[in-house]
């Protein structure tokens, strides 16, 4: 009996032993790349901010980003990430939440928004919602990775990704807005940004 529990023992170590390394890679987010240290697909409370890749920024954190309200039908509306400075007379929201892969603004008069499907050529859109109705992601796809500093910035900070991708996001204009793309199919008047994460 002591044998045969000498022998369950030791056939079941190197499963002990692997296991941190195997729970490690389980439990990174799903479709943030390479799952490597740091990434992360939920964060209470963040803003996000646009850094130029191709120029010289004014400083190392980059443009403040909001959503940015441009449709309404009835008691729902539809809305663009935008930078702050182009979005002046709108309405706007500047704090997220990553929820499980999902990005959504957070509104302080208890209104609710889910995150649009995006598609290459599409600006990172939201849906507002009245009061309780459903909230939450069609796709689930965003993800903070880590920052290896390619924009050439000072910054720390994470960076948001669409399945693991950080670095295909542009500030292209359209009516009057600079709205963030996720691989934009026609350059002009598009020029190429990482989003920053900061966590408050």
């Amino acid at each position: 009996m002591v044998a045969l529990s000498l022998l369950a023992a030791v056939v079941a170590l190197p499963a002990v032993i692997a296991s941190p390394t195997i729970r490690l890679r389980q439990n990174g987010p799903p479709g943030c790349g390479n799952g490597a240290p740091g990434d992360f697909d939920s964060a209470a409370s963040i803003t996000l901010t646009a850094l130029n890749t191709t120029l010289p920024n004014s400083n190392d954190n980059g443009a403040p980003l909001v959503a940015s309200e441009i449709e309404i039908f009835g008691a729902e509306s539809s809305w663009v990430l935008t930078t702050q400075a182009s979005a002046s007379l709108r309405l706007t929201v500047s704090d997220f939440t990553l929820q499980t892969g999902a990005l959504l603004p957070v509104s302080s008069n208890g209104q609710e928004f889910a995150d649009s499907a995006v598609e290459p050529g599409d600006g990172i859109g939201f849906q507002r919602f009245p009061g309780n109705a459903p909230s939450g992601s069609l796709s689930e796809i965003y993800c903070g990775i880590v920052n290896t500093g390619l924009a050439g910035g000072n910054s720390s900070q994470p960076l948001l990704s669409i399945q693991g991708n950080s670095s295909n996001f542009a500030l292209c204009e359209s009516d009057g807005l600079n709205v963030v793309v996720f691989q934009p199919e026609d350059s002009d008047g598009c020029y190429p940004v990482e989003i920053l994460i900061f966590e408050h």
